[in-house]
């Protein structure tokens, strides 16, 4: 089940905390995911708040703008009906009056440092149908430039499939096999994967997401795309990691592939194996490395 849905992928914070990653293995300690995250390449990987309220992830690739998840950007009034369901009475929460944040309500912060935004720019092929969620990436510009922290570059190539990659950000963690112990602390938590499939929709001609299954190194069955052997420090990515940063490394230099997006989960699998199996998409950078530059060039 990818989740897509309105109620689900952009809005449903609790849902996706509940239901949609896991980030770390169960037979690694958070400690080396947390250095991971802290080691100076990925400085550039900040954190959005809603006014005051934990929002996203987003990345910053020069003094005056970064990337995010469109749908970090958006916000909604809620609606609260009654369903029922197998003659029980269920409560919904229906997302009403969809809209784009208001950017002054927007705070942002890179290592301790706050950024106010001067200007949001969403992608118009997201507007044009928020449900299927296609081309979900923004891109946010500063009132002022971002200094001492370096940015990241942008990837602009189309082989990124087998590739080993880092996805960083601000979301949820707790491990794989406990997936009560998932929890929100504002942790900065990185973790590796393999790119394993491309696929998605077409902007242009290119295929838009990219995406690595959880794999296990003793369950079985978890395997769902390319190699079934763990990364030593395999993860997924979590609510709140949305915007987040997936980084591939060439010679001595970390380059942005993708930008956390959400996650395909298998409720069957999660009742079997934790967030071992699941899915987690990541919006392709190099799909977008044309529009980013017009965007920006001046």
């Amino acid at each position: 089940m990818r989740i897509k849905k309105i109620a689900l992928y952009v809005f449903g914070i609790n849902l996706l905390m509940t239901l949609s990653s896991g980030i770390i293995r169960d037979d690694v300690s958070e400690t080396k995911y947390l250095e991971l995250a802290n080691q100076k390449q990925f400085d550039c990987v900040g954190q959005i708040f809603h006014d005051s309220l934990s929002a996203g992830s987003i990345v910053l690739f020069s003094e005056k703008y970064a990337l995010t998840a469109a749908h970090v950007l958006l916000v909604n009034d809620i609606r609260m009906d009654t369903i029922r369901i197998k003659g029980k009475t269920i409560v919904s929460y229906t997302p009403i009056n969809i809209r784009i944040i208001d950017v002054k309500k927007l705070n942002l912060q890179f290592k301790g440092q706050i950024v106010k935004a001067k200007n949001i720019i969403i992608h118009p092929n997201f507007l044009k149908n928020i449900e299927k969620g296609n081309c979900d990436i923004a891109i946010i510009e500063f009132e002022k430039p971002v200094l001492k922290i370096q940015p990241v570059k942008i990837y602009s190539y189309f082989d990124e499939l087998n590739s080993r990659v880092v996805g960083v950000g601000f979301g949820a963690s707790g491990k794989a096999n406990r997936p009560d112990s998932i929890n929100f602390a504002n942790k900065k938590i990185a973790g590796e994967n393999i790119i394993d499939q491309i696929s998605g929709p077409k902007y242009l001609t290119n295929k838009t997401i990219l995406s690595c299954d959880f794999d296990s190194e003793s369950l079985k069955n978890c395997n769902k795309m390319g190699s079934a052997k763990p990364q030593p420090l395999e993860y997924i990515s979590a609510s709140g990691d949305s915007g987040g940063g997936l980084f591939k490394q060439n010679g001595n230099e970390w380059l942005l592939v993708g930008l956390s997006s959400g996650v395909d989960m298998n409720l069957k699998q999660l009742n079997k194996t934790g967030y071992y199996g699941q899915i987690m998409n990541w919006t392709r950078i190099s799909a977008f490395a044309n529009w980013i530059n017009s965007v920006t060039k001046n």
